[in-house]
């Protein structure tokens, strides 16, 4: 594990899959989905998202938000499929503390075994 990840002390339900990649890690629990790269870590519930939908990138760039309104490039070499997924909510946490922030898009890299976990777990109705 990248020693720049931010551990997440108040983990909502039980660990089901992790994968890291570099500076990109993903955590699914049975409650929320946890995404984390250096000095930063997004901790999104299923309750809170709103919709996850196909995406497909037109470079190996992906955006993540900060805390304020911005949003910050970062480079993946992942070779998965990429889903845009849109949450109501979402806990940052970061060097200086837990932020949070309201309607936020996340495009990030997802394996078939994580969307099966998300249907099964989340609320969210798949269309196939």
């Amino acid at each position: 594990m990248n020693q720049d990840f931010i551990k997440i002390k108040d983990m909502e339900g039980t660990l089901l899959l992790s994968h890291t990649n570099g500076n990109l890690s993903c955590k699914v629990t049975t409650k929320e989905i946890i995404l984390q790269r250096p000095h930063y870590t997004y901790q999104i519930l299923f309750e809170n998202i709103i919709s996850m939908v196909p995406h497909t990138l037109k470079d190996r760039h992906i955006l993540l938000p900060t805390p304020g309104n911005e949003h910050e490039k970062v480079s993946t070499r992942f070779a998965s499929s990429y889903y845009k997924i849109r949450t109501g909510h979402v806990r940052i946490h970061n060097r200086s503390g837990i932020h949070e922030k309201g309607e936020t898009d996340f495009i990030v890299p997802l394996s078939e075994l994580f969307l099966d976990y998300f249907a099964r777990y989340s609320n969210l109705t798949v269309v196939q």
